[in-house]
């Protein structure tokens, strides 16, 4: 009986899209299947992290996982984004491991991300996200859920494109940042 490998014949464009609703270990996984599909989980237009990703990591791994985040999000012919979530507490500290969650978020605006999901705990008081992520012009859609931690919004915030804010979970502004985001988010 001869069975026929048809996904792997669609263009690139069609397999990537199939990837984007799998979780990102299984779109990993998907590069043994053959040399065609060896990269093509670093071209997924959307990508999720969550706390399920570390669940049983030792501790070399867990620095596998971060140059996996890294050369992910850096990765050389990258597609633009659609959405990127870190979510479930990915953001916390593992042991002496820390996450360069700023670097990771300013990684996906310089991919172009239409939506951002960040749900980002025990941080701190204050919480400094990457000033960029106050000017992008690609931004479509922000959630953020900063549980326990204050949000400072600078001064040259413009979010130009940005349609929806989704905040959640006592998210605290410093002094006028709410009004200061708020009033430079024009088709709001």
């Amino acid at each position: 009986m001869c069975i026929k490998d048809r996904i792997s014949n669609f263009p690139d464009h069609i397999r990537c899209h199939i990837l984007s609703f799998l979780p990102i270990k299984a779109a990993v996984r998907t590069s043994i299947i053959s040399t065609k599909w060896r990269y093509l989980f670093a071209s997924i237009s959307t990508i999720e992290f969550d706390r399920y990703l570390l669940r049983g990591l030792t501790h070399r791994n867990v620095d596998s996982f971060k140059n996996f985040v890294d050369t992910l999000l850096k990765f050389p012919d990258q597609v633009s984004l659609d959405c990127f979530r870190l979510r479930d507490g990915i953001s916390c500290n593992v042991g002496d491991h820390d996450f360069d969650v700023s670097a990771w978020i300013c990684a996906a605006l310089c991919r172009g991300v239409k939506e951002i999901d960040l749900e980002l705990h025990n941080l701190g008081d204050v919480l400094t996200l990457p000033a960029v992520l106050f000017t992008c012009h690609s931004l479509v859609t922000l959630k953020l859920n900063a549980e326990g931690s204050k949000i400072e919004v600078p001064s040259e915030a413009c979010l130009g494109n940005l349609k929806t804010l989704q905040l959640t979970h006592w998210v605290v502004f410093d002094d006028d940042s709410i009004h200061r985001l708020i009033s430079n988010c024009p088709v709001l």
